[in-house]
């Protein structure tokens, strides 16, 4: 990996980007599992680099008795070649990750702004509302006129209590 990209993966706040994407529970889980490997990789590449990589033949000649195994070993190290490895593969499946993971970034993005527009409306709507105090029953039976028509057969029945009233409000007067 460049050092960009390398500095770019290791410049991520991890806990935010989980706590942010919360509610999309397949995109934080493929995120820490891809951080998780890119940890695992650096991780042992870094023990790679740390090994000592010369190696001495002649103090193995010199405890050896068969010494054409160390001849054989060193002539077989100088002629290894280092062979590069088709990273096509993997970079496709990176690349269907990045697509699937940026169409589930903007799909969530644009449920969030239908959200976030729908609660500047309701904030705004109580912002402007008429306080309870200066309201009217007229007001009340404009804003829902099914209050009327239930209170007229609540008056027709005979039903002067408000459901749960009594609940909320007991009557003190039988004490």
């Amino acid at each position: 990996m460049s050092a960009t990209g390398r500095k770019l993966i290791q410049s991520v706040d991890w806990p935010k980007v989980s706590s942010v994407l919360s509610k999309r529970p397949e995109i934080t889980k493929s995120l820490m599992s891809l951080n998780k490997k890119y940890q695992d990789v650096d991780r042992e590449l870094s023990a790679l680099r740390e090994q000592k990589l010369d190696i001495d033949f002649n103090h193995y000649r010199g405890i050896l008795k068969n010494k054409q195994i160390v001849t054989e070993m060193e002539s077989k190290l100088k002629n290894y070649k280092i062979t590069s490895l088709d990273t096509a593969p993997a970079l496709a499946l990176l690349a269907e990750f990045e697509k699937n993971a940026t169409a589930s970034a903007t799909e969530y993005a644009s449920e969030l702004t239908v959200k976030l527009s729908g609660l500047k409306e309701t904030v705004d709507n109580i912002n402007n509302a008429r306080p309870v105090e200066d309201m009217t029953t007229a007001d009340v039976v404009e804003a829902r006129p099914e209050t009327l028509t239930e209170v007229q057969e609540m008056v027709s029945k005979g039903e002067y209590d408000v459901p749960g009233y009594d609940a909320k409000f007991p009557n003190i007067s039988l004490v």
